[in-house]
């Protein structure tokens, strides 16, 4: 009898939190989603366990671009815009 186990790593995203951003993409006020990718243990392609943060990133709901985190403190009607 042979027993096949499946096993490995997976990236999974996830939202940890949302709000109103200038997007440098679309030029004006838009609503952005903060996300988190976090590599998973799997067992028959399940994550069960939570490993490492790979990186975290800002999505603009409008245009989906992907940015940095410092662009939440970009202000064009600011100092240095």
């Amino acid at each position: 009898m042979i027993l096949l186990i499946i096993f490995g790593t997976k990236g999974v995203t996830s939202t940890v939190g949302s709000g109103p951003f200038w997007c440098p993409s679309c030029n004006m006020q838009q609503y952005y989603q903060h996300k988190r990718v976090r590599r998973y243990f799997t067992l028959y392609w399940i994550p069960l366990i939570p490993l490492d943060t790979l990186g975290e990133y800002i999505e603009c709901g409008t245009c989906g671009g992907t940015f940095e985190q410092r662009v939440l403190a970009y202000n064009p009607q600011g100092p240095q815009g």
